[in-house]
């Protein structure tokens, strides 16, 4: 958690509301773009950056579904495949999704259970779900029957076209897979692994860049380069403890969300997105009174 110091240092000003720690957006930085949050009480939604505040705002897009198995919502993906935009949705409660953005359309749905916590779309389209209960699962195109690899805490699952292979994080694991078999039938093959600080659990591309990824654990935020095989800490103030989601904008804002425990509703995540300069310091933060944000992603379609 980040300490009240280091708050009034940034922002100058604390509000608190509802048992949580709630700070007003600062307007200095002229933000703009689109960012998507994953709140757990009310669902993907999606707001302008160059809002300042989120607050009675009408999300400019947005997707819930009711049920156990859409309960606490884990992760949201843009991809561009096919000519269409797609979402991609998981759920702890166990559901993982494709949904067509411009009807907002489930177009594939699986209960995978096990807590996914992310989801991709790879270039055959197939899917891989991670699930932090062990395991890599894997869908062929529009298919339902599953092929699963055991990872031991998997949160996060990613494509890198540079060097074509599938990337997952979790536990104190960065891995490699190349995918083999069809569009139909893929297999998840040849695993390469490097050791990674414990409680592994984000992992995001370095917009422009094509071989370095984001990733944090429980302590701390790294970038990794995939090229020279290393890691190291994330610059200044993005580099913090508990951090759920951790991306940036091609060329522009770091953008952050943090959980340090669960609400007692059962949801995870605060009303507050962080963002920061490249550099690492500290821009401003956008606020949504009521929200449980477990993560927020820029929206920018990765073509598949």
């Amino acid at each position: 958690m980040r300490s009240i110091a280091r708050w009034v240092g940034m922002l100058g000003a604390l509000v608190a509301t509802a048992g949580v720690v709630a700070v007003a957006p600062s307007p200095a930085f002229a933000a703009s773009g689109r960012v998507a949050v994953v709140d757990q009480r009310h669902g993907i939604q999606m707001f302008n950056l160059a809002n300042s505040s989120w607050n009675g705002r009408a999300p400019l897009w947005s997707f819930n579904r009711s049920g156990r198995a859409w309960s606490n919502l884990s992760d949201v993906r843009f991809r561009s495949y096919g000519g269409r935009n797609t979402v991609l949705v998981t759920a702890s409660g166990g559901m993982a999704a494709t949904v067509d953005y411009a009807t907002r359309r489930v177009t594939w749905s699986q209960n995978v259970g096990g807590n996914p916590h992310s989801m991709e779309l790879l270039p055959s389209g197939a899917v891989v779900i991670a699930s932090s209960a062990g395991r890599l699962t894997a869908y062929g195109k529009g298919r339902h029957t599953p092929h699963s690899v055991s990872f031991a805490n998997a949160h996060a699952v990613l494509w890198n076209a540079a060097t074509h292979r599938l990337w997952a994080l979790g536990g104190t694991r960065l891995c490699s897979f190349a995918v083999t078999g069809t569009a139909t039938s893929p297999r998840l093959t040849g695993r390469s692994c490097v050791a990674v600080p414990s409680g592994a659990h984000d992992l995001s591309p370095v917009y422009g860049s094509s071989t370095r990824l984001w990733f944090s654990t429980h302590s701390h935020v790294y970038r990794y380069d995939i090229s020279r095989g290393t890691r190291s800490r994330a610059p200044g103030y993005i580099d913090e403890a508990s951090i759920k989601s951790v991306g940036n904008q091609p060329g522009g804002l770091v953008i952050t969300s943090q959980a340090t425990h669960g609400n007692s509703d059962g949801t995870w995540g605060t009303g507050n997105v962080w963002l920061y300069r490249q550099n690492g310091s500290y821009a401003g933060n956008r606020y949504r009174a009521g929200a449980a944000i477990y993560k927020a992603r820029p929206v920018v379609w990765e073509r598949r």
